[in-house]
């Protein structure tokens, strides 16, 4: 994003107003994990891959707002293929502008028919990537009873992607 987009014209004197918020918050996923190109885009996420760090990502859309549970699930599973392929060793999932709110019996059917596949693909860690000051639930630090990778919670890309490369 050009810096000259993020600057909003104020009132008659045509003063220029950094709105930092708004840059922030309209960083790329790819800016967030440096040097990723763009796998796929649709209503509700785009996938990116970073082969040099073996990291892959998805980057939620406040369209998820308007996700079914259905559609959240082919969603995933779109991934999970894109996982597999790329053989990545770890996931990061920016869930800041995530909106979905999943069933209760979400948990079971991700761990069965999405979790496996990330092992079997050479997943070791997968990051959630919260908003800058978010609380982390202590949820988000562990791994689902039947996942065979480690699962953490971040507020900050670079500590997700630190910590996803093993450092």
């Amino acid at each position: 994003m050009k810096l000259a987009d993020s600057l909003s014209r104020q009132g008659k004197e045509n003063r220029f107003v950094l709105n930092y918020s708004a840059l922030v918050m309209r960083q790329t996923f790819e800016e967030k994990i440096m040097s990723a190109s763009q796998l796929h885009e649709d209503k509700f996420l785009k996938i990116f891959w970073d082969e040099k760090a073996s990291i892959i990502g998805i980057d939620w859309k406040d369209s998820t707002s308007a996700m079914t549970g259905e559609e959240f699930k082919q969603e995933l599973t779109l991934f999970a293929g894109h996982v597999e392929k790329k053989r990545a060793g770890g996931i990061l999932v920016d869930v800041s502008n995530f909106r979905h709110k999943a069933d209760p019996d979400f948990m079971p059917w991700r761990v069965k028919n999405i979790s496996n596949r990330y092992a079997a693909a050479g997943v070791k860690r997968e990051a959630f990537l919260f908003p800058k000051g978010a609380q982390i639930p202590p949820t988000m630090n562990q791994s689902a009873p039947g996942e065979g990778f480690l699962t953490r919670g971040f507020d900050n890309p670079e500590e997700a992607t630190a910590w996803l490369k093993g450092k």
